[in-house]
This record gives structure tokens, sequence and C-alpha cells, in this order.
């Protein structure tokens, strides 16, 4: 396991503790804020804002600006709840992904608990063109996945990936890029390397990473370092979240809005990334933390932007 001067190293030569430019190379929308499970080491049950769905004109209004600006920006079609709820509504979420496609998007990705990831879900993803999808599972038995993804079933989350690597491999196609995703923590991490082992040996793609504490929302030990120790964040110098009601938050682990930089709906992804965006991004840089808001000011996740893959 890398120590953290090794993670500061390598986030720093990647250009990742630098700014992404005059656009963000990342962009999360939430098309959806409502979820389907209780994890343990989520704060979605908690969450004060109102949930909603995203209407189409705001939908529109993002994809088509971040088409025009950065068409090869990482655009994630949810960042906090389950996109798969809206399988049958229209629209649905195979609509929203065919329309960022269809703007010359070039990484449209989407994450997922897999729970609704039943063969005809599977096969609208496929032909979706959605270019990778990340599925959030965190265990390696049915006892763990309990503890861990409370509501959700263990055995009929492996058969709906088993399922689309299955269909993938009969059809010759090699989209989406099927991630499978483990948080590692005390309650887990005896079954790391099963999981690896399982996934790897099925033709996944497997991401392990560190827990969040969703801005200081719930307990992450493994978040050591203080601010004499603390790097430009990840998420800052690249991302822009993007609520369902179009208000711009600080990062992905800002479940609560509990900052706004802007507003999609009065302002362009550009403005608010170049203005209020802009100034938060620089006291990063500048590392003048005490200055940032206090959801940010008093986060330790910057830890843990960051992944291994295999």
């Amino acid at each position: 396991m890398a120590t953290q001067q090794e993670i500061y190293e390598s986030q720093s030569e990647k250009g990742r503790l630098r700014e992404a430019g005059a656009f963000p190379s990342v962009v999360l929308l939430d098309s959806i804020s409502y979820c389907n499970l209780l994890c343990s080491m989520c704060f979605h049950k908690d969450m004060t804002r109102k949930r909603g769905l995203m209407p189409w004109d705001r939908f529109v209004k993002i994809i088509d600006e971040v088409a025009e600006k950065r068409p090869d920006a990482r655009v994630w079609m949810v960042f906090f709840g389950e996109a798969l709820i809206i399988k049958k509504r229209k629209p649905t979420i195979f609509d929203m992904i065919k329309y960022a496609k269809s703007k010359g998007l070039t990484d449209v990705v989407l994450n997922s608990n897999a729970n609704l990831l039943d063969d005809q879900a599977a096969r609208d993803l496929i032909e979706s063109g959605l270019d990778a999808i990340y599925i959030g599972i965190d265990a390696a038995s049915p006892e763990t996945y309990a503890k861990v993804r409370v509501g959700g079933n263990y055995q009929k989350v492996v058969k709906n990936v088993l399922n689309l690597l299955a269909i993938q491999e009969q059809t010759g196609v090699d989209h989406p890029k099927v991630f499978v995703q483990f948080v590692e923590m005390d309650v887990n991490q005896h079954e790391v390397s099963d999981f690896v082992e399982f996934w790897k040996d099925k033709g996944a793609n497997v991401k392990i990473r560190p827990k969040v504490s969703w801005a200081g929302k719930v307990d992450a030990p493994n978040l050591v370092l203080g601010d004499e120790e603390r790097w430009p964040c990840y998420w800052a110098m690249h991302s822009m979240s993007i609520t369902d009601q179009g208000k711009v938050v600080t990062c992905a682990v800002d479940l609560d809005a509990g900052w706004v930089a802007g507003d999609v709906n009065t302002h362009s992804l550009e403005e608010i990334w170049n203005e209020s965006l802009k100034d938060f991004r620089r006291k990063h840089l500048d590392g003048k933390y005490s200055q940032l808001p206090p959801i940010c000011r008093d986060c330790r996740d910057w830890q843990s932007a960051r992944a291994d893959y295999y």
C-alpha cells in the first residue's frame, strides 16, 4: 500500500493537483438524488436537501455546454443517487445517456449498485452508448455485503454484473467498460484480495478505493492527516458537481449542498467555474485552507480522492 507521501507525489506528477483549466475536466450531475439502498458508509439516508429528478431542459442545458466547451470531459450521469431507478420513467436514464453521446461527448459514465441492473437494463445501457459503469459492491461474500450495502442483494448483484459481461461477450461490444468497486473499510478489508481475484477472473476491471467521510458526516478512521500535511483536493481542482436542482456545490461529497458556488439555471458552467469556483481553487492552491467554506475547510476527504485499479 502506498504511503501518503507517495500518493501526493503520484497525484502531483499526473497533474491532479493542478487546475483543470478554463473548464472542468469532470462534471457530475444528479440525474436523480434518490437511492434504493441504505449503505452503512453513505450519508444518503440522512441527507437533508430535497430529493428529486433533474428536469430534461436543465439536463440538456448542461450537456450542450459541455459538448461545446469540453466534449472530452468525463461526465458522471449521477453523483448521489441510483440512476437505474429511472430506467422506465420517461425520459429514462438511457435517454439521457443517448443524448449526451449524440452531442459528441466521449466519456459518459455511470455509477450504480446494480440491484436494478436486470437483463433489459443491461441491454439498454449497451445500446445507449455508455462508455463506462462503476458498480459498487464492497464485499466478496453475502454476509459482508449485508453489513455494508444495506437493503441490497449480493447474489442478485453478482448475477446482474456477470450477465452484463456475458451479453458484451456474446454481442462483441466493448462498452460500457465495467468496473466493480470496493470501498475499503474495517468491516470488509479482509475480503479485498478475494474480491480482486474473483472479478479479475470474470473479466471485470476492479477499483479499490479508500472510505470517505462525506465531509465529516460519517466516521472514517483512515483519514489521519491534518492541515500541516494537506494538499489541494483533486475534486476541487478538476470537478464540478451539480444537484438535480441545478445548484453547483463544492464537490461530490457535499451532499447537503452546504456551500453553493452558483446556479446553472441562471449562469453557464463556464461562468461559475471561472468566478466563484476559481477563487475556491486558488485558496486550495495557495494553501489558504482556513479561508475555505466550512464544509471544505474542515473536510479530510482530500486524502481519499484516489483509487487502485486491477
